[in-house]
């Protein structure tokens, strides 16, 4: 009975040593007083028309994974905006990401546009080109880029 003290005293230091190492490495929602406000994301073409040639159209699909907003064709200068209400519940992470397409690209482009994690409970707004977007002055290389087929479908 006396040897199953030392056993059980350092499995409980062990356990709160893990569990204060998990907790240090938590990072603070910044989302948490958002209240269910509703949050507005505006998505503005900025890809430039070459010398020479009409403006570049691109088009946008942007999804959660609960919502699919469908495809959006944007005129260059123009803008397209939506609007959904993030997650109250803390641990949740409401994430919508788009993928964009133009005319003379063959690739299909992916970007986060918006992430609970990363933007917290403010408005967005995103200038997209043709090798990224930005937000609030910083810049946001393309997430990941996959090669269409001639029917303008992924190739995986």
């Amino acid at each position: 009975m006396a040897d199953s003290y030392p056993i059980t005293f350092k499995f409980f230091i062990l356990l709160v040593l893990i569990l204060a190492f998990a907790a240090s490495n938590i990072e603070p929602k910044p989302f948490i007083n958002c209240d269910n406000y509703p949050l507005h994301v505006t998505i503005i073409n900025d890809i430039y028309p070459d010398p020479g040639s009409v403006p570049t159209e691109f088009t946008l699909h942007c999804k959660s994974k609960d919502d699919d907003l469908g495809f959006h064709s944007i005129s260059y200068s123009q803008q397209y905006e939506f609007t959904f209400r993030p997650s109250y519940v803390f641990w949740i992470n409401t994430l919508f990401f788009c993928s964009f397409t133009w005319q003379g690209s063959p690739y299909r482009h992916y970007i986060d546009i918006y992430s609970q994690k990363r933007d917290g409970c403010d408005d967005l707004q995103w200038k997209m080109n043709r090798t990224g977007g930005s937000k609030w002055g910083k810049w946001y290389p393309w997430k990941s880029i996959e090669i269409m087929d001639a029917n303008s479908t992924s190739k995986l």
